[in-house]
């Protein structure tokens, strides 16, 4: 009788395990790479660096509405971040580390040690949990990084067209509290935008006033006028860019108040290939990049 018993338990539970959908994905490039030896002091000159990155992701589930995903990379070598911060990012990352996502009703939980961006700035601690979701139209978000007792939120929802969004944290770079908040509105072809923060060190405190405005439907202009600081005046600080968008190819040039120039340059090759150049003309510092290379999506 207990034999019996314990096979009909076993089949009850197998029925009931959900079946995985398992993706494959990953990218690889090569790079030619001028950094003034930001990544490495002893590579002063042009020198040409390689990676791949490879991703696994598992889907499932449940009869009764939850979902769960979990995913991991590895890879090698270093991607030059051109369009951002110009870093040499390392790739892949520890098969050990746990990244698992829930989802139900509209609700996201995702769990990633140290592996969640603070929502105030990326800057400024990682997270280890996040909880997102909607309330009506208001978009809500929320993470913690419980060991360390720090916490970050952001809110976003539209008020008669007007997009607004409300972040904050308790761990800024200071290590104090910190708010932020952003505004934007569509006219047309424009979008005007306001943001103001207010950190525990006020230096770090800026307020911005931006215009956005598409010329065609190739062409964009922005100008952002800043008032860094608590002593500070509009105008103090500035950033200026135009971009092109053409079929497969996209341009941009940028300029601030220092004269730092940045000039990148995007072309789609087909089958998931592309190409890109960079220029970053950094005025006073030592850290300008120039670099060119390839890029493979599969």
């Amino acid at each position: 009788m207990k034999r019996i018993l314990l096979t009909t338990t076993s089949l009850v539970l197998a029925a009931g395990v959900a079946q995985a959908d398992v993706t494959f994905s990953g990218s690889a490039g090569v790079a030619l790479i001028d950094d003034n030896g930001k990544s490495d002091a002893t590579r002063v000159d042009m020198f040409v660096e390689s990676y791949y990155d490879f991703d696994i992701a598992a889907s499932a589930e449940s009869d009764n509405g939850v979902s769960v995903s979990v995913g991991f990379d590895m890879g090698a070598g270093s991607k030059i971040d051109y369009n951002d911060d110009d870093v040499l990012e390392a790739q892949g990352g520890s098969i050990g580390d746990a990244d698992v996502t829930i989802g139900f009703n509209g609700w996201t939980l995702a769990v990633d040690q140290a592996g969640i961006d603070n929502l105030f700035d990326d800057t400024d601690g990682a997270q280890d949990m996040s909880l997102s979701g909607a309330v009506g139209d208001i978009t809500v978000a929320f993470t913690t990084d419980l060991e360390g007792s720090t916490s970050s939120y952001k809110i976003g929802g539209n008020v008669g067209g007007i997009a607004l969004t409300l972040t904050g944290t308790d761990n800024d770079d200071a290590g104090g509290d910190a708010t932020g908040i952003s505004a934007s509105y569509a006219m047309g072809a424009a979008t005007i935008s306001v943001s103001t923060s207010d950190e525990s060190n006020d230096a770090e405190d800026d307020t911005s006033i931006g215009i956005k405005y598409t010329m065609s439907d190739a062409l964009t202009v922005s100008y952002t006028s800043i008032e860094p600081g608590s002593a500070g005046s509009f105008g103090d600080e500035w950033d200026a860019s135009v971009a092109y968008s053409n079929g497969s190819m996209s341009a941009s040039f940028a300029l601030d108040e220092t004269d730092a120039t940045t000039i990148i340059a995007d072309f789609a090759l087909g089958g998931g290939a592309s190409a890109f150049a960079a220029m970053h003309d950094k005025a006073g510092t030592a850290s300008d990049l120039t670099t060119i290379g390839l890029n493979f999506a599969f």
